[in-house]
């Protein structure tokens, strides 16, 4: 049986094999696992330049097998994705359509892994869309995943309440969510009940609600609304508009040791995050945050959330004594 590192190779293989500088379309499958024949598809933009990092989009297929697979999702996505200078990925979902099988969430896995180091991907803009199944498993994935993504795009996903998630609802708050649904798709299960589970568990989230579209991915204007939706979920909007209140503290000694703690005045979901956006530690319910243990002087992030007011977003700063 082929380990991981084989089929990295292999498929890192078949990619630097089959590609031409001109060429921006690119298809193609290989074994893996039990499937003799995995699919993907793959889109590079006209503006890619190979050494300068380029934002990269999970493209996640529909369950109709009679009319979508990984090539025909790309050809859907891809006006969109050159219009955003996006590397699009799009694995296929084998004969059942399903992109959220055990199989097929390996293969997406390794799918990214191996463009990512194959491709010039900026790290920090990694982000992932998918329509009705596919915008199913854009929660479930990227929730199963954190860490990844930057950003979600659920399209008329076809998922029925938050059962699938409520897990990994800790989650919800690594990651920005922009969702897309029509007004006559199913609201009362695949919508609202989904922004109600953002909203509760602190997700920096955008929405339109298509008035008159049912669960249909051909709705008016489609590009122009998939790409504000993009550009907003590139565009880091809770941490710019957030009111922010400026606090110097001081750890001493530096590093700091074990135990230290920042006190606050309020009860509430408490994170900190480096100067690049990682999250550090965090704390559900409290209103005190432990301090890693040697944790080096610089500036960090501390996003407070309470039930009562919008998240504040402050700048802790980490000297030496």
């Amino acid at each position: 049986m082929k380990g991981y590192h084989d089929y990295v190779f292999l498929f890192s293989f078949l990619l630097i094999s089959n590609v031409c500088p001109a060429q921006e379309k690119i298809e193609g499958s290989f074994a893996f696992e039990n499937d003799p024949e995995k699919k993907y598809a793959l889109y590079v933009p006209s503006s890619y330049t190979e050494g300068t990092p380029n934002a990269l989009m999970l493209g996640l297929h529909p369950f109709n097998v009679n009319r979508w697979d990984a090539i025909s999702w790309r050809d859907t996505l891809t006006a969109f994705a050159e219009e955003n200078q996006l590397v699009l990925v799009c694995p296929d979902g084998g004969d059942d359509g399903k992109v959220d099988d055990e199989i097929d969430t390996a293969f997406t896995s390794f799918l990214l892994d191996t463009i990512m180091s194959s491709y010039s991907i900026d790290h920090n803009n990694i982000y992932c869309m998918g329509f009705s199944w596919g915008g199913r498993t854009s929660y479930t994935y990227a929730l199963n995943h954190p860490g990844i993504f930057k950003g979600v795009m659920p399209i008329g996903a076809a998922i029925d309440g938050t059962s699938l998630i409520d897990n990994v609802s800790s989650n919800a708050s690594l990651m920005d969510f922009y969702v897309v649904h029509g007004s006559l798709d199913a609201t009362n299960t695949r919508y609202f009940p989904l922004l109600e589970y953002l909203e509760d568990h602190d997700a920096c989230h955008e929405t339109i609600l298509l008035n008159g579209v049912g669960h249909t991915i051909d709705f008016d204007n489609r590009n122009t609304i998939l790409s504000e939706a993009y550009q907003w979920l590139k565009g880091d909007n809770c941490f710019s508009s957030v009111q922010n209140v400026n606090q110097s503290i001081i750890i001493s000694p530096n590093p700091a040791r074990s135990g230290q703690k920042i006190s606050f005045s309020e009860m509430g979901s408490i994170q900190l995050f480096d100067s690049k956006g990682t999250l550090l530690c965090s704390e559900l319910s409290s209103n005190t945050l432990a301090i890693p243990s040697n944790i080096q002087a610089g500036i960090y992030y501390v996003r407070l959330s309470s039930a009562n007011k919008a998240p504040n977003v402050s700048p802790l700063f980490i000297m030496g004594s």
